[in-house]
This record gives C-alpha cells, structure tokens and sequence, in this order.
C-alpha cells in the first residue's frame, strides 16, 4: 500500500495542528476585539526668527487643528530637558522589567513623542586634541539611555566617512567613538551598508525611471511605480547585495529613513569627492544637513574639531548650511577640542586687522598692493575659527563649547536641551478612524516664530493598546461582525516546531487559491494581478490577545500563466512562540481588489515539556530545487530542496503521496532505541501497518521524514507512532481521497 521515500536531513522541526473547521461558536461565545483611540500627546519646539528656542510661549497662544477642524487642547506644558531625561530613563526601566504589565507598556504607544536623531562629526583635530573629543562624545553618551534617540558617528577628514550607522545600541557607539578618535575606522567613506544600500536603490530608481517612461504604463502602474520611487526602502532589503551585507541588519519602520538619509548621502559624496582637492567643511555638513531634511522629529549635528574655518571669500556657502539647516530644522551643537588655551581667540583677527590698515595706508603709493589689503580684509572675516564654530551653532539654535577643558556640564546641558520642549494632549474631535491621513497643524499667535512637530497621523484604532495596519482595520471590522463574512475559500493551519521547556515554536500558515481572488488584467502589458492581505489575531484561555501576523500580498501573471492557474496558491507562514495552554486564533484573508473578506476560526492547545515529540503529517505539494544555499532558519528547506506543503483536506488517488514529519527524540542518555510505526486506515477499517526505519538524528536531535503513500479512494487516516522506551509519541492525518 505505501514505500517507504526517502529520510532528509532537516535542522529545525514542525508539525500541523488540526484544524477545527466547520465549526463557527455562538456569536455570544466569540470575544470581541476591541478597538480604542486615547489622547493625541504632541512635542513641539519653538523658535524665534533668530532660531533660539522660545521659554515662556502660553497656551492662549497656541491652537490646534486637525483636518482643519480646531482641537481642544486638554493639557499645556513647558517640558524641561531634565525632567524629559528622567521621564524616559524611567519608562526605559520600566519596558525593561519582565514585570511591567501590558497596560504599563501600552501608555506610550499612541502618544505622537518626537525621536531624536545626533550625527556626531569628528572634524579636523590634532593627535594631542583627539582625547578631549573622545571624552566629549563619551560624556554626552553617558547622559543618556538613549531612549528615542538615534545616534550615528562620521569622521570628517578631506570628505565624509562614516564610522558607525544610526544606532541606539551604547555599546556600539562607544566602540565606534573608540574607533575614530583613534583612528581605527575604515577608509570606506560612508561604509558598506550605505554603499550597498546606495546601489540597490540606483536599481530600484532606474527601474521606476524606465516604467515611468513607457507609453505602455497604464495609471495604476504609474502610480503603483511612483510609490516605490518615494518609498524604496522595501526593495533596498530585498535585494541579494542588502542580505549578504551583514551589517544591514536593522531597517525597521523607525530606522527606515534615518538608513535612507546615509543611502541619499552616499549618492551625493560620491560626486563632491570626484572632485581635485575633496570636500571642505562647508561642503560636507551642508550635504549633511541636506541628507537629513526628511527625516522626522529632532536632528542635531555634533560637531567637534580643533576651530571650524570658513571658506574665504564664500560667505554664501555658509549662509547656505545655516539657511539651510534651519529650514529642516537642524541645530548645531560645536565643541573646539583645543580646550582651554593660553592665547587669545581673537589675536589673530587683530593681526589681519593691522595687516590690511597698513596695506590701506599704503595703497595710494603702492597701488600694486591693493590686492593684498582685499584679500587680507576678506581673510579677516572668517579667521577666527572659534567664533566660526559659535556661529554656526548659535545661528541654528544650539550652543558652542570652547576655552574649557571641564565637559561634563556642557554635555549634560546638550542633552537637556535637545530634550526641551513643550507638550500638549488632545482628544480629536473625529471618532471616524477609517484609515485615512489626518494633518495637524499647530498655530502660535506670536509673530516671527517657527514650530516643530509631527506633521500628522494616520487614522486608526488601536488593537488592544497597538496600533493598526489600514489593512487589518478591515479584519478587524469582518472579525467583529455578525454573522463572520464567508466570501471566498483559503485555508489556515498552525505548524509547530520542537517543544521546549515552558513554549513552543509555531508557524501560522496561510493557503489562499489564487482563483478565488479577483484578477485585474492590464490591457497594455497582458499582466494580471491579484492582491490579498492575510491577519490572524492569537487570543488566550481569557480572549486576550497575546499575538497578531498580518501581511499584505500580491501576485501578477502574465496572460500565458492565466489558463494554468487554477491549481496557483499564495502560501505564506509566519513564526510565533506560545506558551502552554489554549489559544483561539481568529483570522481573516481580505481580496483587496474586490473588496471582500473571509473569516475563519482555529482552536489549539500548547503542550510544552515533551521529552519524545513528534510533528504532525503534512501533505507536501511539491519539492523545489533550492536556488541558492540552505537557510537554516527556514524550517522548510531540507538540504537542496524545497518543502512546498497543502493544507488542502482532500487529494487525488491518481498519484502517489508523499508525507513529511519530523521526530524529536528523547535526550541522549535514556539508552533506548526510538521506533516508529505507520498505520494506515481506510473508512475506519486497518488497511496497512508497517515500521519505519529511523535515520540518525541531525545535529539538533531531530529525525525529519518523508514517505510516500499510495492510497486507495475513501476516507484515509494516517497514523505514525514513535516510541522510545516507555516514551510514547503520535501524530496522525485524515485526508479524503478522491
């Protein structure tokens, strides 16, 4: 009745949970999931037309609009930069501790909080000066937890290099300050990360360019194209250069832009240091600043060198950085890393001024001269490099550290003042959360004044204290209704991985046809394109939901692939970790081109602690060739093949079966042989029993299997049994065969 395949070597382990399909509880016995809105708290900083923060703004000055429609301000307050320091070193402490509740964690979660981005410029220093710095930056480090704040390290020599890419990681940066200040860093320019990162988004813009310019692009692909053009970041991580790059490692939503910035900043260094002589300051911090103008909430510019020159006879370059930089709102924070010093800053600018007086006195009688006392006069103008770097701090809002060798008090008060500002908390007025951007805008009554905040939000509840996706605002609505909407067929299953101690790893999988979503054919290009969106919500034994996997997908065909689509599955599966006990997961699969929605419930129970386990039987659809090495990680991938699994209850007699299974035997030291058996029935009655001969365990213990069936049409039960001494483990598998 069945032969034995083959046994597969295979690191990680799974088995499928049974699904108890058709079985819809009473209105009555589903939870509901509840979705909440709570106050809007918004950061804003003010500042005069001089760029100097504004202490004493009241709230009658300040109004609220969302949507155009005035908001009443519930709460205004001036928010010292200490006081902000200890609050998020306090809820830092808090998030930390195992022992913090959800309700604790979730306070923070939908207030409107400005982040913090530092770029620390290591300019030209002297070997003697370069301590003084490190110390300087150490100090500043040290100030904080760096709570909402990312910080990134550049060494500024003849061009740009960066030395350690946005982080909050304090061990990093301390590594990478340790590392420029002594002179450690890689000549790399921007680094690996931007380089990469640079190249693909090159191809991602090309590619749009050459789209764009087709008279064949019809307006959904234009506009679907002009999306990845303002947003790339999604192709940058999935090009094959970004996954071999093992520092691109973090390209998260908060980290997404502040990544784009170095990408953006890397394109434009590469032209400015083509030229003959490099990038001079002037050069390197304006295209820094520049790179920056996208970026939300706070930046600063740390900028430390041994005074800061002035391009002679350029003042509209540094008009241009301090214009500039207060327009996307930049602040500069200098320090001159001389230090304390015996000689007077202003010596110099003296000994120019002498200089051209008596070049002037003398011009009458030595006209030949004059040339000199114009560019004596012109020099005299940007020597002093201290009263440079002042400028250029004070000018955008932040301050300079010169003539002192203490640092301590002027990094503390750098990190206070980056953290000063003043907060207000509204209830909007609209209770309509239907997914769409709603612009804020703030109005302060005095004149001359400049205000930093969020520009807006999008408009969703939140699912039990997390925001939502606009997608899973649907699922959410299909899950809450009554009756559940049925409105198109996919399947859903739990895989399980090896059971350990206190939880186990699980795999939510989803198997949606591809025929039963609406293709939107395009006439121009013969392509046709189905969208769905996936979400499955993990509710505990009290209906508290303890997980979410949700995801957004597509696929296109060309008009040759149409006729042979009909078997077409989108297969997705996404890891989670669950504890012992039950869990109710409520999921939803939404046809986003036809607007319909199908929901389905699935119970299972966690057991954990097994010392002989076993997977489930899986079906397998079909084995692929592997394109490119194994991942480990992926629980699927067996040597050089694929794993492709149904979660389809019925399969065709027409051709042989072959089933997939993993066993975990029992720690080594029980001295007994592990054994399994297959057991075979057909409409309830034996029909075949045969034992199995085990393979040995891979390195991680595991027995994976695969065995091929050919069973006769009817009811067909499958049941594997492993034992190992007095240990027991079974799986088994009920499938209709047509």
């Amino acid at each position: 009745m069945f032969a034995r395949l083959r046994l597969v070597g295979f690191l990680s382990t799974l088995f499928i949970c049974r699904m108890l399909t058709g079985q819809t509880p009473d209105a009555n016995e589903r939870p509901l999931i509840h979705a909440t809105s709570r106050e809007v708290l918004l950061d804003l900083v003010v500042r005069d037309k001089h760029h100097h923060a504004i202490p004493d703004l009241r709230a009658e000055e300040v109004e609220v609009y969302e949507d155009g429609v005035r908001q009443n301000v519930l709460e205004f307050r001036n928010v010292q930069g200490a006081e902000q320091l200890q609050t998020e070193r306090s809820m830092a402490q808090k998030e930390a501790s195992p022992t913090m509740s959800s309700a604790g964690k979730a306070q923070t979660l939908n207030s409107l909080r400005e982040i913090n981005f530092v770029s620390v410029v290591f300019g030209e220093i002297a070997p003697l000066n370069m301590e003084f710095a490190r110390e300087s930056v150490l100090e500043f480090l040290k100030n904080d937890n760096l709570p909402n704040t990312y910080v990134t390290v550049y060494k500024l020599n003849r061009s740009l290099q960066i030395v350690q890419a946005y982080t909050s990681d304090k061990d990093s940066l301390v590594r990478a300050v340790n590392a420029a200040a002594k002179g450690l860093y890689s000549n790399d320019g921007l680094g690996l990360t931007a380089a990469v990162g640079g190249g693909a988004n090159a191809a991602i813009q090309a590619t749009v360019a050459n789209i764009l310019a087709s008279p064949n692009t019809g307006p959904a692909t234009t506009a679907a194209a002009q999306n990845i053009a303002l947003n790339p970041l999604p192709g940058i991580v999935t090009d094959p250069l970004w996954s071999k790059n093992a520092a691109a490692q973090d390209a998260s939503l908060t980290l997404g832009n502040a990544l784009m910035t170095q990408i953006h900043l890397a394109t434009g260094l590469r032209f400015a240091e083509s030229l003959s002589n490099g990038m001079d300051a002037m050069d390197s911090l304006r295209e820094l600043v520049r790179s920056q103008e996208n970026l939300p909430g706070r930046k600063v510019i740390l900028y430390l060198a041994d005074g800061l020159a002035f391009p002679v006879n350029r003042r509209d370059a540094v008009d241009n950085v301090i214009s500039h930089a207060n327009r996307v709102g930049v602040s500069f924070y200098t320090i001159d890393t001389r230090g304390l010093t015996a000689e007077d800053p202003m010596l110099k600018s003296l000994s120019m001024l002498e200089r051209a007086g008596a070049e002037s006195s003398a011009q009458a009688a030595d006209p030949a001269s004059g040339h000199l006392q114009d560019d004596d006069v012109a020099l005299t103008a940007v020597s002093s490099t201290t009263e440079n770097m002042r400028e250029l701090a004070e000018s955008t809002g932040g301050f300079a550290v010169t003539s002192t060798n203490e640092i301590a008090a002027p990094m503390q008060r750098m990190m206070e003042d980056i953290r000063t500002h003043y907060e207000l908390a509204y209830t909007p007025t609209s209770t309509n959360y239907d997914g769409h951007f709603r612009k804020i805008e703030v109005r302060v009554s005095r004149p001359k004044v400049t205000v930093q905040t969020r520009k807006g939000y999008f408009a969703l509840p939140e699912l039990n204290g997390e925001p939502l996706q606009p997608y899973e605002l649907v699922a959410l609505n299909a899950i809450n209704a009554r009756p559940v909407p049925v409105e198109f067929p996919f399947r859903f299953a739990l895989m399980k991985f090896r059971p350990a101690r206190e939880a186990v790893e699980y795999e939510v999988a989803f198997e949606v046809p591809v025929t039963g979503l609406k293709a939107v054919a395009n006439p121009k290009t013969g392509k046709i394109r189905v969208q769905t969106s996936l979400v499955a919500l993990i509710h505990d034994a009290s209906g508290e939901i303890v997980g979410k996997v949700s995801r957004d997908l597509s696929r296109e065909l060309s008009s040759a692939d149409v006729g042979q689509s009909g078997n077409d599955r989108i297969l997705y599966a996404e890891p989670v970790e669950l504890p012992k006990g039950h869990y109710v997961v409520d999921t939803a699969v939404t046809d986003e081109q036809a607007g319909k929605t199908t929901v389905k419930r699935v119970a299972v129970f966690v057991d954990p602690g097994k010392n002989l386990g076993m997977s489930s039987l899986q079906v397998v659809r079909q084995l692929q060739p592997l394109a490119g090495p194994r991942n480990p990680m992926d629980p699927l991938e067996v040597e050089n093949e694929r794993i492709i699994p149904t979660l389809e209850s019925s399969i065709s007699s027409s051709k042989p079966v072959d089933l997939y299974f993993v066993v975990y035997p029992a720690q080594a030291g029980t001295g007994e042989d592990l054994k399994a058996t297959l057991q075979m029935f057909r409409e309830g009655k034996e029909v075949a029993r045969k034992p199995l001969n085990m393979s040995k365990p891979d390195a991680d213990g595991s027995i994976p299997m695969l065995v091929r069936l050919s069973p006769d049409p009817g009811q067909c039960d499958v049941v594997i049994t492993a034992q190992q001494g007095a240990l027991v483990a079974q799986s088994s598998l009920s499938v209709k065969v047509e």
